[in-house]
């Protein structure tokens, strides 16, 4: 067994394919959805320190980390508020007709045809083949509003506070399955306008709809994070389980922390690192996949894990390490735990820098810009006849 360091270290230093991809998608989940059937992946009471003043995370550093993460935040909004005013398009275009369905008819026709043609004789010869019955846009209306209450919380929808002796896992859980409501629409709808909407089946999906039954375009856009929580509460890696597509994490710790508490989330395909400024979290918002970071009292280890490629480990970058290893308990998190992760982090760095050290990565390609991403998958679908 690897002996805990004695002193610290230095260690050296296309858009509309995805469209198409997500409509896809959301074809096959509706199906699932309907039948029954599922590829969805799966998914005591302790004393909490109390946090010293000392690498407390502010106002100031939270706010440091909203404004890193502002364009995984910003390309979020913009695809839900694309996605609001398109389902309040469509049914606005259904709402607004008559019994004999003209109304509608004559919404999609437009000012062009006021004095100019009999809407409701056309609609007699042509029929009103897209009238909706008032059952099936109840579930719509639903639907709708759920999309816009998620879209009126603004940037809170991205904050999560971990109380004093809180569970920092149950938090984040219970975030995504707020967030995640607007999947759950976006299925109602769909469903509903296919005409295969049972109440009793798809309404709790509005209520809360949690990370494990996102499917994989929806973690693609999942919303990023920013985590206020004690260092004492700091058990990280029960936040592995959410490192998945697009899914941004950062932790704003407060008080003393462990000194290497993501060493445990490391893997081939995963952004992670430790920090003392709040700036540097902006690397993160340019990785492509899952990222996590905290940013954490000086005393705790510093570095960068940067993914690579299918075949490779990744790059691990260590800054420093702590020149004593946790002797105390820290709340919830034992010595043992702390001394583990620290004699892991000093592993790695130790691998890392040797002969067989893996190659820089290539420079992540950066997030989807294309901010019709989750519209496209909710309207853009005319043709349903092989749901």
């Amino acid at each position: 067994m690897q002996s805990e360091p004695d002193e610290p270290r230095e260690a050296p230093g296309d858009a509309a394919e995805v469209a198409t991809a997500v409509e896809d998608a959301a074809v096959d989940t509706a199906q699932e959805e309907a039948t029954g059937e599922s590829t969805e992946t799966a998914g005591g009471e302790t004393a909490a320190a109390t946090a010293s003043e000392e690498g407390k995370a502010g106002p100031e550093a939270v706010d440091a980390l909203l404004e890193a993460l502002a364009p995984s935040r910003e390309a979020f909004h913009s695809s839900l508020a694309v996605t609001v005013d398109q389902v309040r398009g469509y049914l606005e275009a259904h709402e607004t007709r008559d019994d004999d369905g003209s109304g509608r008819m004559a919404s999609e026709l437009g000012p062009f045809a006021a004095g100019r043609i009999d809407v409701a004789r056309l609609t007699e010869i042509i029929g009103d083949s897209e009238s909706i019955s008032e059952a099936e846009l109840v579930p719509m209306r639903r639907a709708f509003e759920t999309l816009s209450a998620v879209m009126a919380r603004g940037a809170e929808v991205h904050r999560v506070q971990v109380p004093a002796g809180g569970d920092l896992q149950g938090q984040v859980a219970a975030a995504l399955a707020e967030c995640g409501r607007i999947f759950g629409a976006a299925r109602v709808f769909e469903l509903a306008r296919s005409g295969r909407y049972v109440a009793e089946q798809h309404e709790p999906m509005m209520e809360a709809f949690p990370f494990h039954r996102w499917n994989g375009k929806e973690r693609e856009i999942a919303p990023p994070l920013v985590v206020e929580v004690n260092g004492a509460d700091l058990h990280a890696g029960g936040l592995a389980e959410f490192l998945d597509g697009g899914q941004k994490i950062a932790l704003a710790v407060s008080g003393q922390a462990p000194p290497a508490p993501l060493v445990r989330l490391i893997t081939p395909g995963v952004f992670v690192m430790q920090t003392g400024d709040p700036n540097d979290v902006r690397a993160m918002a340019e990785q492509a996949g899952p990222a996590i970071a905290a940013v954490l009292p000086e005393t705790a280890g510093r570095f960068v894990h940067e993914p690579g490629g299918d075949e490779a480990l990744g790059r691990l970058e260590v800054s420093f390490l702590p020149d004593e290893a946790p002797r105390r308990d820290l709340g919830s998190v034992t010595a043992f735990q702390q001394q583990q992760e620290l004699k892991m982090l000093t592993a790695l760095a130790a691998a890392s820098a040797g002969p067989t050290a893996a190659a820089p990565a290539a420079p992540p390609a950066g997030p989807a810009s294309d901010v019709d991403l989750l519209a496209a998958w909710l309207i853009q679908q005319a043709d349903l006849s092989d749901l």
